[in-house]
């Protein structure tokens, strides 16, 4: 399924990234998460406030799902993939926003198979993946209107196997996007500067990588989960976070057998916590814990939830 500011310290700061630990603005707040979970018969948009209280349904589509949720910079916006299916099949997918109370939904690419959307820090771009059956698959970016599509990453759909993206994510600098390659000899994630230019390979394909990464808000680590959901029998997905040129990963969950799974969803936006899904409790649950894996508490209950986005705004 799972499809530290700069200091004059720097012995500090060099013991904080070795332990995985990013060191956060006391100035950020962690506000709202947004995540997936299912309503009825399709997938809906929520929000719950970290201690767990406060869940409210912020979309209601009645012919389509809403998934891969991410908070505008500004707290009110959530960017989304609305996917529409035939047969059980997706056969459109759109990039979409919705203000934070539900009002105003909108797509932004009309035609296509385009998902996994998430912002630039300035709240001025939006990148993405698009996927061209028989064709093409690419990471791509648009102005947050919609406007102005490029893009930065393609590779051509082979005529057998399969071959994708996932998951690309600006730097907070904006400078560089990483984002997940999927191919038939496993997945792996790489970098690429923004204009296109600079490819760069993170992690090891044998390794294998869940659908979800994510930049650190400072931008010094990279957190992933690996592998995916029931990619290798008998072996659980964890969390990791590694340093942006592939060096310095550290594990932050340690469960084994394949029983157990936990998968990245998002950074808190002072640094300090990671918020992931897991099945620990029985049913696949938001959690946090800080960024050296300790202190684990549970968000979400009940409903099978995933894909959590964590804001700043309340």
């Amino acid at each position: 399924m799972y499809r530290i500011m700069l200091s004059t310290c720097i012995a500090i700061l060099a013991t904080a990234i070795v332990a995985g630990v990013a060191i956060g603005s006391s100035s950020t707040t962690n506000g709202l998460l947004v995540y997936e979970a299912h309503s009825g018969k399709h997938l809906q948009l929520f929000t719950v406030k970290p201690d767990g209280t406060g869940t409210r349904q912020v979309t209601h589509f009645t012919d389509s799902d809403a998934v891969w949720p991410e908070w505008s910079p500004d707290g009110k916006q959530i960017v989304f993939e609305r996917d529409v299916f035939k047969s059980g099949q997706v056969v459109r997918a759109a990039i979409s926003v919705i203000n934070a109370d539900g009002s105003g939904p909108r797509s932004l690419t009309p035609t296509g198979l385009n998902g996994r959307p998430s912002w630039s820090t300035d709240g001025r771009t939006i990148v993405f993946n698009t996927l061209v059956p028989g064709k093409q698959a690419t990471v791509s970016v648009m102005s947050a209107d919609g406007r102005h599509p490029r893009t930065v990453a393609s590779v051509p759909l082979p005529a057998k196997g399969f071959a994708a993206f996932n998951s690309p994510r600006f730097s907070p600098d904006g400078k560089r996007i990483a984002f997940v390659w999927i191919k038939d000899s496993g997945t792996a994630i790489f970098t690429v500067g923004a204009s296109g230019a600079g490819l760069k390979q993170l992690t090891p394909w044998k390794n294998q990588v869940a659908d979800k990464i994510g930049w650190s808000p400072d931008g010094s680590r990279i957190a992933f989960s690996s592998p995916e959901f029931g990619g290798r029998p008998g072996v659980s997905a964890n969390v990791y976070t590694v340093r942006p040129d592939g060096s310095g990963r550290v594990e932050l969950t340690h469960d084994r057998g394949g029983e157990v799974n936990n998968g990245f969803d998002s950074w808190s936006p002072d640094g300090t916590k990671i918020a992931f899904a897991s099945n620990r409790g029985g049913t696949y649950s938001i959690y946090a814990m800080n960024t050296d894996g300790t202190s684990v508490v549970q968000i979400t209950k009940g409903t099978e939830a995933h894909h959590a986005a964590w804001g700043s705004h309340l």
